[in-house]
């Protein structure tokens, strides 16, 4: 695998080129970190001359036990550290999606509005849209201050997926009595429980969102991206700030 040396000396220059760059200790991303954490993960491969560097953003204030992102990343392809002009290849390639779309995704207005249209590009790829992801697409309504919509969008997921879900957990449970079936009930119940805790965080947007408790929506919004920012330990760049819906109080 890559090592972390390697990434280092990689971005270097790449970091004297952006002042709104930093690196930890894998991870090229931007700061201030605020509403949208955009980054460079250099995970590597087996062959550690190899790093396929993946670009990837996500949306910090989102449930914390749920997904801060619908596969919204690209592998950057810079070939081997080996290759001559490798150096060269990196540093554009992080302009590029430095350009489109981390520096155009500043504000939440702005995810909002290049996530609706028709066709979204990035790296000759297609991204999927912010509403194929109900519980993303919730949180960044009720940040806009679109409180009705968001509940209408959350609601309506939960309502079509909690029952399938609370069925799958209760059939596992029963297997947790039977010593050949206990393993295989306890990895359903974690599956079951990946999808049924962001629904229960997500209620307590709703019945915030549900009676227009604008300060209370926002206060939920600023505790999940804190908890997000502090797992994702980005916590000493993360600068809160206040979400459209606050504007107006």
């Amino acid at each position: 695998m890559t090592t972390i040396a390697e990434v280092k000396k990689w971005v270097r220059p790449i970091l004297a080129e952006h002042a709104d760059l930093a690196l930890k200790p894998r991870m090229l991303y931007m700061r201030p970190v605020r509403h949208v954490h955009r980054y460079i993960h250099f995970l590597g491969s087996s062959d550690r001359t190899h790093p396929k560097p993946t670009a990837v953003f996500l949306i910090l204030f989102a449930p914390p036990t749920g997904r801060l992102s619908d596969n919204w990343w690209r592998e950057l392809i810079v070939g081997w550290s080996t290759d001559a002009g490798f150096q060269d290849i990196l540093a554009a390639h992080v302009r590029q999606t430095l350009d489109y779309p981390f520096r155009p995704l500043a504000e939440i207005e702005d995810l909002y509005h290049l996530m609706q249209e028709s066709r979204l590009h990035w790296q000759h790829g297609e991204l999927r849209r912010l509403s194929s992801d109900a519980f993303l697409h919730a949180s960044v309504l009720a940040a806009l201050g679109r409180l009705p919509e968001a509940c209408a969008v959350a609601q309506a997921y939960i309502d079509k997926e909690e029952g399938n879900w609370r069925e799958i957990r209760a059939e596992a449970e029963v297997l947790l009595d039977k010593p050949r079936k206990r393993s295989e009930g306890q990895s359903r119940i974690q599956l079951a429980d990946r999808f049924l805790k962001p629904m229960d965080e997500m209620r307590q947007l709703i019945a915030r969102a549900s009676i227009n408790d604008r300060p209370g929506v926002a206060h939920l919004l600023h505790e999940w991206e804190k908890q997000n920012a502090r797992r994702l330990e980005v916590e000493d760049d993360w600068e809160p700030t206040p979400f459209p819906l606050e504007r107006d109080l």
